[in-house]
């Protein structure tokens, strides 16, 4: 019963035009995200560095689509010479050379720590806005790093996407 409830709801969120959400594991790093539908996922790595890219799927063509993407480096300090914080703080710290910056903001995501900055630029296409997300992980010596660019005018419906995508995340905290 509850099952069929559940499709029932979901056929009609589909019917109203609502984005019904899925969760996508990520074995090679395990966590997980949840996705929109009509969202689709790809994947590279190469020697303990991982790069996710989440967008939505459709022609190609038909104009600028919106993604997310994730990076998650392992071995941080061996890298860099810093532990995750500390590289997450450079990382966000570091406005466009021809932009301006929001003051960073901390918080929690996934159990772990976070820090956020927003920058703003002028654009092939016009004003554009990055949000950049860091979830350091200075026990396992992991970082996990969001990146999501659009259009300074994006849709509101797209920045509520990203900050469920973002929110979504769950990591291992021993990864």
């Amino acid at each position: 019963m509850k099952l069929a409830l559940l499709f029932i709801f979901a056929a009609a969120a589909v019917a109203l035009g609502e984005i019904v959400p899925a969760e996508f594991s990520l074995p090679d790093i395990k966590a997980s995200v949840v996705l929109p539908s009509g969202w689709e996922m790809t994947s590279e790595s190469d020697d303990g560095v991982f790069v996710f890219r989440f967008g939505r799927t459709g022609n190609p063509g038909s104009g600028e689509l919106p993604s997310i993407a994730l990076s998650v480096t392992t071995k941080v300090a061996e890298r860099t010479g810093q532990t995750p914080s500390e590289y997450a703080a450079a990382l966000v710290d570091s406005p466009q050379d021809d932009g301006t910056s929001a003051p960073v903001q901390k918080g929690v995501i996934g159990g772990l720590p976070s820090l956020r900055s927003e920058d703003t630029f002028e654009g092939d296409v016009g004003k554009m806005r990055t949000v950049s997300v860091a979830v350091p992980n200075d026990k396992s010596g992991t970082l996990y790093f969001f990146a999501w660019q659009a259009p300074i005018d994006e849709p509101l419906e797209l920045e509520a996407v990203r900050e469920k995508i973002i929110a979504s995340a769950k990591f291992d905290p021993a990864f």
